[in-house]
């Protein structure tokens, strides 16, 4: 049976239909994400969630307009961010998108991320949705006629099922904050210690479970684009781990055992069906390497005078870092945490160990792309040894993996494994539609549908 697969991304919307029985994409529909908007703030990231609505209700339209006889419709998006419902089902602000950095804003002797933190006992970042609400509603910023809060994707669910109450599953409720494995639910004594009414949040229902329907067809609840995209690259959960480098980049392995300790700096998130996904994130991921780029587009343009593409820059950064791989004065070092940690947002990137040997556009470019792994890697070291002696598998996704065969090479000298790049480049969408083949009944488990991928 085939399903559609909706991806509510930060920078595209993305549609696809999985033909589950036969493992094969059928269709493809992307977009565009124009729904951003300018801030009132320096630190703001706001979208419109009307525009993000009607471009999901196009692309959704157009597949099943193509493929008449889908079973289901799943969809995922971008995590932690929320936007403010009205008692109607109504978006009655935008959309605060985990790049929102409120949650670094001084709050008497620390930030509003880490009082929020101490009030409840859950480790909050900024961009997380309760850090959002914690910030506005100390500020006064909540819209008057506001009385919950959801992430983008459970709108989205909401309005295709044509229900006026989002719901959400454990995946996007940890994204947000403050939610409980051991009580499956947002903790509501946490959140009273610091005032915030567990009314304001999304009934949870489990991963699956469905929302409704669209014009006849099921909807089922969204999941978080991490685990989404895990289950729309890797085949064999136990022993793989999967790099995903795009605008940011994530390690993700999965823990089926949910009482051991989480290493330092890296997240716990629910996994759909049971177990866990262990996550350490570079902030900065792919972005990095755009950075470079920028930089030296920037360069060749004030020198010769002439507009160059980002193509162009990119092909040539390539040829050069492979050329530069091979020298053995190559010892540049890169760290690319430009956008700081989740732990330390003030953190920032250094380039060190220049010498007159290797400071050119070769060694730099090399650099970068050893930073981008090196900082996913070191949380592979942090791992318990009876997990990182279980992978046998590298997978790798995201687009930065996708155009770049020089972080590739990395990725797999640095971890000892061949990389193997999933084959669909649209591994949330294809996630979410095995979330909906898993929620009908086609596919046995979460823990089963990665084996109905080629």
């Amino acid at each position: 049976m085939k399903y559609v697969g909706l991806d509510i991304g930060t920078t595209s919307i993305c549609g696809v239909v999985y033909d589950v029985g036969h493992g094969e994409l059928s269709s493809v529909v992307i977009e565009t994400n124009r729904a951003g908007q300018g801030g009132g703030y320096p630190w703001e990231r706001v979208q419109d969630p009307e525009v993000i609505w009607r471009q999901a209700e196009t692309v959704i339209r157009q597949l099943l307009q193509k493929h008449p006889d889908i079973g289901g419709i799943g969809v995922t998006g971008q995590m932690h961010g929320i936007l403010y419902l009205d008692e109607l089902g109504r978006a009655v602000s935008p959309l605060y998108t985990w790049q929102d950095q409120r949650g670094t804003e001084r709050l008497h002797h620390g930030t509003y991320a880490e009082r929020l933190s101490e009030l409840t006992g859950y480790t909050l970042a900024t961009g997380y949705g309760l850090v959002t609400h914690f910030y506005n509603r100390m500020n006064h910023l909540i819209p008057p006629s506001a009385c919950c809060i959801c992430t983008i994707s459970d709108y989205i669910v909401m309005k295709l099922a044509g229900n006026q109450d989002p719901l959400i599953d454990p995946t996007h409720a940890a994204g947000i904050g403050c939610y409980s494995a051991e009580k499956q639910d947002f903790d509501s004594e946490a959140l009273e210690r610091a005032g915030i009414k567990r009314s304001w949040l999304p009934s949870v229902r489990a991963s699956g479970t469905k929302a409704g329907s669209s014009g006849g067809v099921p909807v089922y609840v969204s999941l978080g684009d991490n685990q989404a995209s895990f289950l729309g690259s890797v085949k064999d959960i136990h022993h793989s781990v999967l790099l995903n480098i795009g605008t940011g980049g994530q390690l993700s392995i999965y823990d089926l055992h949910e009482g051991r300790t989480v290493p330092e700096g890296m997240e716990a998130r629910p996994f759909p069906g049971g177990g866990r996904l262990l996550v350490g994130s570079s902030l900065c991921g792919g972005k990095a390497y755009a950075l470079l780029e920028q930089f030296f587009r920037k360069v060749i343009s004030s020198y010769t005078g002439e507009p160059v593409s980002a193509g162009q820059v990119y092909a040539w950064m390539e040829r050069a870092a492979s050329e530069a791989s091979s020298s053995s004065s190559n010892n540049l070092t890169v760290n690319t945490q430009f956008l700081g940690t989740r732990q330390d947002p003030g953190q920032r990137g250094q380039i060190g160990n220049i010498s007159v040997d290797n400071f050119f556009p070769g060694p730099l470019i090399d650099g970068f792309n050893r930073g981008m792994v090196e900082e996913l890697h070191a949380y592979f070291e942090r791992l318990p040894g009876v997990i990182r002696h279980s992978v046998n598998s590298l997978v790798g996704a995201g687009n930065a993996i996708r155009n770049n065969e020089r972080l590739r090479d990395e990725a797999a000298r640095r971890f000892g494994l061949r990389m193997h790049v999933s084959q669909y480049a649209e591994e949330g969408a294809v996630g979410a539609a095995l979330s909906a083949a898993v929620g009908l009944g086609e596919i046995e488990s979460f823990e089963l549908a990665g084996q109905r991928l080629r």
